[in-house]
């Protein structure tokens, strides 16, 4: 009963998604570089194809509840292996860019399985994944944006934090560097995700990519955005 009123939910709050078959809709995401780069590169390439893409507000929370139900069009970027959770999202085969999973941690000599706390931010796949695949029993606390994150390990309210490498990167002059250790844990790709009703459109929209690779077209939004 719950997940069938949260599907509701995600079709009454996008009541202009999929009313026009050539405009596709997407949850508007964090806006951060990466964002920029991976929506102008996506328009670029949906309008080659004669669709025009289209970023809508919507709750990033129920956001892949509702790309898989089909009330939003898909993903602009997810990591890989989204699909297991949500077999309705397709993978279009174009690494769009890659990131780096860290560890912030105020212990300097300690393993990652030797701290007893660890924060994370809700919602992100790529720390419940590491979690899922590496031991760990210290506690886990969850927040809703990296600025607290950063701010209960800065504050030692917590030993330790996993966060994208972006995300740090804006902070790194705000933390006494020498008191704190940063590791890199992990390197992700990743990529556009299509609800299946549009399978057939992702050979086209995997070619015009490559085309756009090949012209040297993401080279440079890549260097406008500075990923």
């Amino acid at each position: 009963m719950r997940i069938f009123s949260l599907l509701l939910l995600c079709c009454l709050s996008a009541p202009s998604v999929a009313t026009d078959n050539r405009t596709l809709y997407f949850n508007r995401p964090a806006d951060t570089p990466q964002a920029r780069y991976v929506i102008e590169l996506l328009q670029t390439a949906y309008q080659q194809l004669g669709y025009t893409l289209e970023v809508v507000d919507f709750n990033r929370q129920s956001a892949l509840i509702a790309a898989n139900s089909g009330a939003l069009d898909g993903q602009l970027g997810r990591i890989h292996g989204v699909t297991q959770a949500y077999p309705n999202l397709l993978q279009v085969q174009f690494p769009l860019y890659s990131f780096n999973l860290q560890l912030l941690s105020r212990c300097l000599e300690c393993t990652f399985k030797q701290l007893d706390s660890l924060v994370i931010q809700s919602g992100y796949l790529v720390a419940n994944r590491y979690l899922q695949s590496v031991p760990f029993n210290g506690q886990v606390i969850e927040v809703k944006n990296n600025i607290t994150q950063l701010n209960l390990v800065t504050q030692g309210k917590v030993q330790a934090a996993l966060v994208v490498d972006f995300h740090l990167r804006e902070h790194l002059a705000d933390i006494d560097l020498e008191s704190f250790k940063i590791e890199t844990l992990l390197t992700i790709e990743t990529y556009h995700y299509l609800h299946s009703k549009h399978e057939a459109l992702i050979p086209q929209l995997e070619e015009v990519l490559s085309r756009l690779a090949e012209k040297g077209t993401v080279a440079m939004l890549k260097a406008k955005y500075q990923i």
